[in-house]
């Protein structure tokens, strides 16, 4: 049986597709030089307007086409002063943001060649890079709604089943917001009381959200 692409093709970006934008070092450096620096023109430090950069072949830098003076689109970034490849770098990237399940160091070792400790230094960064902005609340305008709903984890007791009942701390309550057609937040809750949730709605929830779905049994 054949089963439905659900990303739509506008998004898609394969393995294919990674190789033939990013084939080398140089195309990497340019990709990064033109999202920091539209159409390479940068603030020169030395003359103090912008003007137009360019390549220079035998550094990873650009320079100022009227003094010459340096820059490098690398600076101020995560692959700064690092001596591994930047093109392994994106790779990387890659694997990261389109695994669904998550991948380890470890598997970054094995598929870019670099040693462990190198593997897990840019595992490390690129999943900072990567964490969700929670200070950003989910919904407001124009979007399609959110919706909040509860669970618990824990361990379990014998003929108890469902919702744990009061002072009950072998079980953790666990809340879902979730944005349709957007982003997921599960946050571990204390309790389960109507305050609670509450204030779990005005921190995560933009107030101008049109429509907001709930089913957690407040207590």
């Amino acid at each position: 049986m054949k089963i439905a692409q659900s990303i739509p093709l506008s998004k898609r970006f394969t393995i294919n597709d990674f190789n033939a934008k990013f084939p080398d070092d140089d195309a990497c450096l340019d990709w990064l030089m033109e999202q920091r620096h539209a159409n390479n023109i940068a603030t020169c430090s030395y003359c103090h307007v912008e003007r137009k950069h360019h390549r220079i072949v035998s550094k990873k830098a650009y320079a100022c086409d009227y003094c010459g003076t340096y820059i490098s689109p690398m600076a101020g970034t995560i692959f700064e002063k690092s001596s591994t490849s930047l093109r392994v770098w994106f790779y990387a990237m890659y694997l990261m943001s389109s695994t669904r399940c998550g991948i380890s160091a470890k598997q970054i070792q094995r598929e870019t060649g670099v040693t462990y400790k190198t593997a897990w230094r840019m595992f490390k960064q690129i999943r900072i890079m990567l964490k969700e902005d929670a200070s950003e609340g989910l919904g407001g305008p124009g979007s399609a709604g959110v919706e909040m709903d509860e669970t618990y984890f824990g361990g379990v007791r014998r003929g108890v089943k469902g919702k744990p009942a009061a002072g009950d701390k072998k079980k953790t309550a666990v809340v879902g917001i979730v944005e349709r057609q957007g982003c997921i937040r599960a946050l571990a809750a204390r309790d389960t009381k109507s305050s609670t949730l509450l204030g779990m709605v005005k921190e995560h929830i933009l107030p101008e959200t049109s429509t907001s779905h709930t089913m957690a049994s407040a207590t």
